[in-house]
């Protein structure tokens, strides 16, 4: 075998090599480049889903907060009512 179908026998499968990392870089930049646009979508999606739960979690709190009040002044309201039928039974006992 002389030096030139050595050079041929190694340089043309290593530069078919060469060429298929080359390609395939390539590949992964335009890869990584759809990936990238994908996730920042995802990004802004969960943002905005995370503003709309927010917000109605607020609201439900504003909600249970309103109730609570309410219940609390419910409860005022029948304790007033029960002292008023125990002295209206006392004095009806008098």
């Amino acid at each position: 075998m002389t030096n030139l179908q050595l050079f041929l026998s190694i340089g043309i499968p290593t530069l078919a090599v060469l060429a298929g990392f080359l390609m395939n870089n390539a590949r992964m930049g335009s890869v990584e480049t759809g990936l990238g646009a994908r996730i920042a979508s995802l990004d802004a999606k969960i943002d905005r889903v995370e503003a709309n739960l927010s917000a109605r979690f607020d609201r439900v709190e504003t909600r249970l907060t309103a109730i609570e009040g309410d219940l609390r002044q419910f409860y005022r309201d029948l304790g007033a009512h029960e002292a008023d039928i125990a002295n209206l039974k006392s004095q009806r006992r008098a």
